[in-house]
């Protein structure tokens, strides 16, 4: 499974406290929902569905309103839906996807139905297929082969190959089926940026930072709310302290944390935000949260101090 884009920081982290920063690589889909034929995504899709009904125990899934689940038979009148009744829906999503332009209706007949709810499953889904029964023909074929990709993230149509030794650069278009265009996105293997990370190597360490490329944008974007929005204070400060945290989280080195903290905290200011109501909530979220900043090597005040001399 390599939709695990949570655990990419933790896997830099792992590395570098070993020095084993060897190369990072990051590659993107451009043609993944609008080439892929309904026929095959149908096909592939019902396939996976027999693949999860497949004990005695699985007989039903009950949805529920927080969660679903399994059960042998049908009871009550909740939503019971059983694999032959689940693979019917996913074929008229697939197949009812309606669009009008002016006076004239169209049938999308080729690709996912952008837009649509399940659409990114559906993508997550299809990709899925392939990169598991690749991994398993290539674990019995080559298993040192297959362990160089452990390391491998993919969000959507996006991926990020972490000390592969270029192996899945070399075997992508054994993975993925024909009408899938994968093209690589860094020039060199030692920096590339992946979702909102930039990532480079020094010295056989990953140095990751926050990455946006609206920064680079040649005109003024609108970001975040206004205090003098429609929105309660406590959720306006709640933005703040939520949105430095994934600065953090995202930033290794106490520079690049404060680099990106800086110009966050003045648009804040100039949205509204008042300093001792920041300070409020920042000390919340240090309550909460600290050992993730802890490696900062700084304390908590002097942290916080830095932060308020932001704005």
């Amino acid at each position: 499974m390599w939709i695990k884009n949570s655990d990419i920081t933790n896997t830099l982290d792992r590395f570098n406290r070993k020095d084993k920063a060897v190369s990072v690589s990051s590659f993107d889909f451009s043609t993944l929902y609008t080439k892929i034929p309904h026929d095959k995504l149908i096909d592939i899709l019902c396939k996976l569905v027999d693949s999860t009904f497949n004990d005695t125990t699985r007989n039903y899934m009950s949805v529920g309103h927080n969660r679903a689940y399994w059960v042998k038979g049908v009871r009550g009148t909740k939503f019971i839906y059983d694999a032959d009744t689940i693979k019917e829906c996913l074929r008229y999503l697939i197949k009812n996807a309606y669009f009008r332009v002016g006076n004239l209706v169209f049938r999308q007949i080729i690709g996912i139905p952008m837009g649509s709810d399940p659409a990114p499953f559906f993508a997550n889904l299809f990709l899925f297929y392939y990169e598991c029964n690749w991994i398993d023909r290539c674990k019995k074929e080559d298993y040192k082969k297959a362990r160089k990709f452990h390391n491998i993230f993919r969000f959507i149509d996006d991926l990020l190959a972490i000390n592969d030794g270029g192996e899945f650069g070399k075997s992508f278009l054994d993975i993925y089926p024909p009408e899938l265009v994968l093209n690589k996105e860094n020039v060199n293997d030692h920096r590339t940026t992946f979702l909102d990370l930039c990532i480079e190597i020094f010295g056989n360490q990953f140095i990751y930072k926050l990455f946006d490329k609206r920064d680079a944008f040649p005109f003024h974007i609108v970001r975040f709310p206004f205090k003098c929005s429609n929105l309660p204070s406590k959720m306006f400060y709640a933005t703040i302290s939520a949105e430095i945290l994934r600065i953090c989280r995202a930033s290794l080195l106490s520079g690049d944390f404060l680099a990106s903290a800086s110009p966050f905290l003045k648009r804040m200011r100039d949205q509204g935000a008042q300093r001792e109501s920041v300070k409020g909530s920042l000390c919340k979220l240090f309550s909460r949260h600290f050992d993730s900043f802890s490696k900062y090597g700084m304390h908590k005040e002097e942290l916080l101090n830095h932060l308020l001399n932001c704005m």
